[in-house]
């Protein structure tokens, strides 16, 4: 009869070395009694310097880090968990590793089948427990040393893990039931391997003549680029020269990564242009649109595409077209850096002075915004950052935070990585998932969010106790929901701060004190620029208190003032044709 143990051991092993043999290295582990095995033959391999591990003993938070980790890498993250509603705590970050399209490979472990479905403890159904919102799932089987099992599941675990990676990429779960005992031997000098799975990468490309046809189409008329966030992390550089040739200005979400101060075609202010403007002048008006990208940040700008009657080209290597506006009519299945290299165009006169009206209406707003943002509030943050540092990585929480960098994060200079959770929008997870990005970044890094937001993942930084980060959290402190203020239940004031304005009067101080943070309390324009511009290492939040009415009627003088500013400049620059 086989030993148990032994059994185990070199079960697991082998499913270890499947997912080192496709190049995962980054573990989160969020420690529970059913997935000991696993927990500990990694905690080995690790010591081997086959992974780098973390734990995290909070499931919600150990999913968005390790979510935030695959984010920055671009490569699966290997998440596990034990048994029962440690699993379910997982669901979040997958929800929106999914919509992101960012790869995470989910491990539970599991009671084994005689312990389901009867009233165990700690037993929920975990047979596809994420539905839909994972890309495939693995049931695997019970430990066993027959090896044609060792081979199925060797050959399984790598699948999947290629299937988490192919576009688009997502989260994929496999579930682990296991029997007791559940404690390997970790004595054991065999080590299990498997053969490696070689999964080529693909790439759609155009036909010849398909390609022509479409430079030729895009030649004939005024090219806009709009840029939605990007789930690459490089720089774009096809795109940049494309752009620089044939002289086409790009509307530049936040998160397109097209922000940066040397970028002479990305438009940053179109979110306040079309809340502001009825109709754009003939100058600025394209006759065709490329779009690249996700769902962009500015609601203004999709509801303008929604509307226009040009062409709209959306090149979507995901080939999903997840376009809410509804307005694309090309889908164009390629990569962006393929599409870029490869078309060329022969662009009509108008083009250069299409692109020049975009540059200087780029240049009126650069100049409006140093104008206009001088003092320390909600809408500075972004600007003053964009102006002060040089380089960075920013992570920025949904709500407030990011539809302000939209608006006022326009730098002159420095390289710049923006980030968010912008696939299901969500304010949980917004610390674990920043501390999951920051590792390893030299640059210094930053998370920019609201006080509802950090009150979500406060448990998140317990990870700062554990391990070394340098991170900087900018805590906007307007004592609830900012956003709220702006939408029509602002009216309910009956109502409205007990179920919108929801304050939690949160002591950031103590909250600092608790997990050994730098604190400080920013209060004036040239404290938060020293503050930034000289980050300290490890865990620093600096907090910035504001008021929510004072915040709302800020915004709406901000839009007002911008609104009469794009008339003027209209008016102007009819006035010199």
């Amino acid at each position: 009869m086989s030993n148990p143990t032994q059994v185990l051991t070199d079960y697991i092993n082998l499913m270890i070395a499947s997912f080192h043999q496709q190049n995962i290295r980054q573990v989160v582990i969020a420690p529970g009694s059913r997935s000991t095995p696993v927990a500990l033959l990694l905690a080995q391999a690790a010591k081997r310097g086959h992974f780098q591990l973390y734990v995290d003993v909070d499931e919600r938070s150990a999913a968005f880090f390790a979510l935030g980790m695959a984010k920055k890498s671009q490569r699966p993250t290997l998440l596990l968990c034990t048994s029962g509603t440690a699993a379910a705590n997982f669901f979040p970050a997958i929800c929106e590793a999914k919509l992101s399209h960012i790869p995470l490979i989910v491990l539970t472990t599991d009671r084994p089948p005689e312990l389901t479905n009867v009233g165990a403890p700690q037993a929920i159904d975990q047979n596809r427990l994420y539905g839909d919102q994972v890309k495939s799932f693995l049931q695997l089987p019970l430990p066993d040393a027959q090896p044609d099992v060792h081979t199925y599941v060797a050959f399984a675990v790598q699948r999947i893990v290629a299937a988490s990676l192919a576009a688009p990429a997502g989260p994929v779960h496999l579930n682990l039931p296991l029997r007791k005992p559940l404690m390997p031997d970790l004595t054991s000098r065999y080590v299990q391997t498997a053969v490696k799975i070689e999964f080529s990468k693909t790439q759609t490309q155009l036909t010849p003549a398909a390609l022509a046809a479409l430079q030729l189409k895009l030649s004939q008329g005024k090219l806009l680029i709009v840029a939605g966030p990007t789930t690459s992390l490089e720089q774009h550089q096809p795109l940049l020269t494309f752009a620089k040739r044939y002289h086409v200005p790009i509307l530049a979400d936040p998160l397109s990564q097209l922000r940066q101060g040397t970028n002479d075609l990305s438009i940053t202010c179109s979110d306040l242009v079309f809340k502001t403007t009825k109709a754009l002048p003939a100058a600025l008006k394209p006759d065709l649109i490329l779009r690249i990208g996700t769902t962009m940040v500015s609601a203004a700008l999709g509801q303008w595409l929604a509307t226009r009657p040009c062409p709209i080209y959306y090149i979507d290597p995901n080939q999903r077209l997840d376009d809410y506006t509804k307005a694309t009519t090309t889908q164009l299945p390629v990569s962006e850096n393929w599409f870029f290299e490869n078309c060329q165009l022969q662009m009509p006169p108008a083009q250069r002075q299409f692109s020049l009206a975009w540059q200087q209406l780029q240049q009126h707003y650069q100049h409006w915004l140093s104008q206009h943002l001088t003092t320390l509030d909600e809408a500075s943050v972004p600007y003053f950052m964009s102006q002060h540092l040089s380089s960075s990585q920013i992570f920025i929480s949904n709500s407030m935070p990011i539809r302000d960098f939209d608006n006022f994060f326009a730098p002159n200079k420095g390289n710049f990585t923006l980030l968010c959770n912008r696939g299901a929008n969500g304010i949980d997870g917004v610390i674990s998932t920043a501390l999951g990005t920051s590792l390893h970044e030299q640059r210094p890094n930053f998370l920019v969010t609201g006080d509802l937001a950090f009150f979500h993942d406060m448990n998140g930084l317990m990870l700062t106790t554990r391990y070394r980060f340098n991170l900087t959290i900018i805590l906007i402190n307007n004592n609830g929901g900012g956003i709220f203020s702006f939408l029509p239940q602002a009216k309910a004031t009956a109502y409205f701060e007990t179920l919108f304005g929801t304050p939690q009067n949160l002591d950031v101080a103590a909250v600092s004190q608790l997990y050994h943070a730098n604190y400080q309390l920013i209060t004036s324009k040239s404290a938060f620029e020293t503050a930034i511009s000289q980050p300290q290492s490890g865990l620093t939040i600096l907090e910035i208190k504001t008021d929510r009415p004072q915040n709302t009627k800020r915004h709406q003088q901000l839009t007002q003032s911008w609104q009469r500013e794009m008339e003027q400049f209209y008016a102007t620059a009819a006035s010199k044709k």
